[in-house]
C-alpha cells in the first residue's frame, strides 16, 4: 500500500538580502547556536551545497540579460527629464533595494520519512528518538556506543539521502518546464521566470528531508492607463507570467500561487518516487508515495510549521485532551451514582405498590391508568385497613409499618435528589472547569494574535505585493514562524551592518595613512612638476616658433599662387578691412589666422592651378586626338599583330579592380600618355605650338606691370 505524502513549496520574498539572510539558517554549523534545537549534526554531512561564485555570476548574468534594457531605458529617460539623480547605472543598482524572493521544497513529514526508512533500511541502521510530545523519530545510527563512525549504516544513510537530494535538486532544476503544445508553440522552463541560483539540501533536522534555494525572479506587470507594462522582479508578477506563458490566461497573483504549487508539489513527489524506484530497484507497476494535499481543516494534518511550532502544538493538542479526559471521568462517575439512586428509588417504589395491592386487591392506578404516587398508595392501604373488619389491628400495623417504610423510603429519595443535584452542581463545575480551560485556549491565541500583529504593525511588514498583513487564528503559527526568521535576519542584518561599519572605519584609518604617504608624495611630485612646466615653456616656444615658421611657409605659397586673396570679414576684428595677402596688412591678417585656415587657404589656391594645369592637358589632350585632314584617310601602320598567343598568358598575381582601372582609364595624365603614343606628326606639331603658346601667355602675364 502507498505511503500518504504531502508537499509543500513554500516561497518569499520579504526583504532585500534574500538567500544571504538565511546561509547561517541553512549551514548548519556546529559552532553556531541555532534556534532550531532538532538538528541531528552526525547527519549534516549528507547535506548538498552550491554556494559558488560561478553560481552567484550565472544569476548576476540572468538578471543582466532579463533587466539590461528596461534600466537603460529608464536612465535614458531620466536624463531627458533632468533627472540624472534618479538614474539607476546598473541592473545591479536597480535590484539592489527590491526584495529578493527565497524558497523551501518541502517532501512528506517525520511520518512519512520513518515509513520509508522502515521500508528500505536495515533495523540495525537506525533507531528511535522520542519527542516532547511523546511522538517517535528515526534517525540513522551512525557511530556505536565507543562513539566510533558505523561505515556500513553510514553508506546505507548516504543512500537514502541521496534520493531525497537528487530529487530535491532536480525538481528545483531552471530547465524543467512544459513542453510544446497547443497553448505554447515552443518550451516554456521556470527558470526562465523563477531561476534557481545557490541552494542547500538539509537531511539533518527531526523532520523530513527539504532544500533551501535562492530565486531570481523576473515577470512583466499588467500596465495601464499612466503607466504601460514594464519588467519587474516581483514574485507575484513572476508567476502571473509565467501563468499566462503556459496556460494563456491572466490570473490574479494568489491564483498563480496556487497553480504554481499544484504543479511543482506533484512534480517534486513524482521525482522522489522515481529516485526510490531506481535507487531500491522497486517494480514500476508497485507504487511507493502517494500524493495527498494537506488543508487546515485537520490540525494534525498541517504542513509547513517548524519544528518547535509542530511540537508546542503537539504538548497544547495532548494537555488539552488530558483535561478533557478527566473531566469526562468525573461526569461518568457523577453519572453513574445517580442511576444507583435512581435504582432504589424504583426498588422502594415497587414493594410499596406490591403492598397496595395485596392489602387493597387493585392494581395501583388511578382512574386514568396512570401508576398512583407512593402517598397515595399509602393511603389507599390506609383506608383497606379500616375497612377490613378483621384483622384491623395487623392492618394497622401494615399501614403504620407501610407509612414509615413511605417515610423512610421519601426521606431517601430526597437524600438521593440531593446527593444528585450535588453530584449534578459538581458535573456543571467541571463542565464550567472545562469552558475556562477552553476559554484560556482561545484567549491564549487570541494574545498570540495581537502580539504578531502588533509587532508586524510596528516594523510595517508586508506580503510582497505591498499588501497589509492580518493575523488570524488560521494563520498565527504561520506569521509566528515567519516572524522568528524575519528576527534572525534582523539581527544578522544588523552583525553584517556592524561588520561593515567598522570595515569602513578601518578602511577610513588605512585611506588617512595613504593619503599622508601621498601628500609628502604630492610635494616631492610638484617639484617635480614645476621644473618640467619650466621645461615645457622652453619648448611650447620653440613648438610656437615653429609654427609661426609653417604660418610665413603657407603665406609664402599662397601669395606665390594667389596673391589677392583676402581674409574673409567675419574672421577680422570690427571696423577692420580685409587686404589682399601680397600686402603687408594682408599678410598680418593672414598670420593670425590659424594653421588649418592658412592650409585650407593654400590648398584651395593649389587645386587653382592643379585645375587649370588638368584643364591645360585636357586641351593637349584633345589637340593629339584630333584627326588632322591630311593623314586621317591613310591607314595606321606600325601595330603590333592581333595575333593571341595563348601559351604566353600567365595568372596575375594581383586580383582586378575595376573601380582602380576605370579611376586610372580617366586620369587625365594617362590619356595624355595614350594620345602621345598615338600621335601622329601633324597632331604632335600642333600640341607643341599649343604648349609654346600658353608658355609665352603665362610669362606674359607674370611680368605684366
Amino acid at each position: 500500500m502507498a505511503i500518504k505524502c504531502t508537499v509543500t513549496t513554500d516561497l518569499q520574498a520579504k526583504d532585500t538580502n534574500g538567500y544571504s539572510g538565511i546561509q547561517k539558517h541553512v549551514e548548519h554549523d556546529e559552532k553556531i547556536n541555532h534556534t532550531n534545537k532538532d538538528i541531528v549534526f552526525s547527519e549534516t554531512q549528507f547535506n548538498q551545497y552550491n554556494e559558488s561564485q560561478q553560481t552567484r555570476e550565472a544569476i548576476d548574468k540572468w538578471n543582466d540579460e532579463h533587466f539590461r534594457d528596461y534600466v537603460e531605458e529608464h536612465d535614458k529617460h531620466q536624463r531627458a527629464k533632468g533627472h540624472a539623480e534618479r538614474q539607476y547605472g546598473s541592473v545591479k543598482n536597480y535590484l539592489k533595494r527590491k526584495k529578493k524572493a527565497t524558497a523551501v521544497l518541502t517532501i512528506g513529514n517525520m511520518a512519512v520519512q520513518s515509513a520509508l526508512m522502515k521500508q528500505f533500511c536495515p533495523v540495525t541502521s537506525y533507531q528511535k528518538e522520542k519527542l516532547p510530545d511523546g511522538t517517535t523519530h528515526l534517525v540513522f545510527k551512525l557511530k556505536d556506543q565507543q562513539g566510533q563512525p558505523i561505515p556500513d549504516n553510514i553508506a546505507v544513510a548516504k543512500q537514502f539521502y541521496g534520493c531525497f537530494n537528487r530529487a530535491l535538486i532536480h525538481a528545483t532544476a531552471n530547465n524543467v518546464g512544459w513542453k510544446p503544445n497547443k497553448t505554447h508553440q515552443q518550451r516554456i522552463n521556470v527558470g526562465d521566470y523563477l531561476h534557481r541560483g545557490r541552494y542547500a539540501t538539509n537531511n539533518d533536522e527531526m523532520g523530513i528531508s527539504h532544500i533551501h534555494y535562492e530565486l531570481a525572479t523576473f515577470g512583466m506587470t499588467r500596465g495601464g492607463k499612466k503607466r504601460a507594462a514594464h519588467v519587474t522582479n516581483s514574485l507575484n508578477q513572476a508567476l502571473v507570467s509565467l501563468h499566462q506563458a503556459v496556460t494563456g490566461k491572466t490570473v490574479s497573483g494568489r491564483a498563480a500561487i496556487k497553480w504554481y504549487r499544484t504543479n511543482m508539489d506533484q512534480f517534486a513527489l513524482k521525482c522522489l518516487e522515481d529516485e526510490l524506484h531506481q535507487t531500491y530497484q522497486v517494480p514500476e507497476n508497485k507504487k511507493i508515495l502517494d500524493f495527498e494535499r494537506k488543508t487546515e481543516d485537520d490540525k494534525t494534518l498541517q504542513t509547513g510549521l517548524s519544528m518547535e511550532q509542530l511540537k508546542a502544538q503537539h504538548q497544547e493538542i495532548a494537555d488539552h485532551q488530558k483535561a478533557v479526559n478527566a473531566l469526562q471521568g468525573q461526569a461518568n462517575n457523577l453519572n453513574s451514582q445517580n442511576h444507583d439512586i435512581q435504582v432504589q428509588v424504583e426498588r422502594v417504589t415497587k414493594n410499596l405498590k406490591a403492598i397496595y395491592e395485596a392489602t387493597t386487591g387493585h392494581q395501583a392506578v388511578d382512574k386514568d391508568g396512570s401508576d398512583l404516587s407512593p402517598l397515595e398508595m399509602a393511603n389507599g392501604i390506609t383506608g383497606a385497613v379500616k375497612s377490613a373488619q378483621e384483622g384491623q389491628q395487623q392492618a394497622e400495623q401494615d399501614a403504620n409499618a407501610a407509612k414509615a417504610q413511605q417515610k423512610a423510603a421519601e426521606e431517601q429519595q430526597k437524600q438521593q435528589e440531593q446527593q444528585l443535584a450535588q453530584q449534578r452542581q459538581q458535573l456543571q463545575t467541571l463542565q464550567n472547569q472545562l469552558k475556562d480551560a477552553n476559554d484560556q485556549l482561545k484567549e491564549r491565541k487570541q494574545q498570540r494574535i495581537k502580539a504578531a500583529q502588533q509587532e508586524i504593525d510596528q516594523n510595517d511588514l508586508t506580503y510582497s505585493d505591498d499588501q497589509s498583513i492580518t493575523v488570524n487564528e488560521d494563520n498565527v503559527a504561520e506569521m509566528e514562524q515567519e516572524l522568528d526568521s524575519w528576527r534572525q535576519e534582523q539581527r544578522a542584518d544588523w552583525e553584517k551592518d556592524k561588520q561593515n561599519h567598522q570595515d569602513e572605519l578601518d578602511n577610513l584609518n588605512q585611506e588617512i595613512t595613504t593619503a599622508r604617504t601621498k601628500k609628502a608624495e604630492l610635494l616631492s611630485t610638484n617639484q617635480q612638476l614645476t621644473t618640467q612646466n619650466q621645461q615645457l615653456q622652453a619648448t611650447n616656444k620653440t613648438v610656437q616658433n615653429q609654427i609661426d615658421g609653417y604660418k610665413n611657409q603657407l603665406i609664402n605659397t599662397i601669395v606665390e599662387n594667389d596673391p589677392t586673396h583676402k581674409v574673409e570679414q567675419p574672421l577680422l576684428q570690427p571696423n577692420e578691412v580685409a587686404q589682399e595677402i601680397q600686402t603687408d596688412t594682408g599678410r598680418q591678417q593672414h598670420f593670425r589666422q590659424t594653421l588649418k585656415y592658412l592650409m585650407d587657404t593654400a590648398t584651395k589656391s593649389l587645386q587653382k592651378i592643379k585645375n587649370k594645369a588638368t584643364e591645360f592637358i585636357k586641351q593637349v589632350t584633345k589637340t593629339l586626338t584630333t584627326p588632322s585632314t591630311k593623314e586621317s584617310n591613310q591607314p595606321i601602320s606600325n601595330l603590333h599583330s592581333a595575333q593571341l598567343d595563348t601559351n604566353s598568358i600567365r595568372p596575375s598575381k594581383h586580383p582586378f579592380d575595376h573601380h582602380k582601372e576605370r579611376q586610372l582609364e580617366n586620369d587625365p595624365i594617362i590619356k595624355l600618355k595614350k594620345a602621345i603614343l598615338l600621335a601622329n606628326s601633324q597632331q604632335l606639331q600642333q600640341a607643341d605650338k599649343q604648349i609654346k603658346n600658353s608658355i609665352t601667355k603665362q610669362i606674359d602675364d607674370d611680368y605684366q606691370f
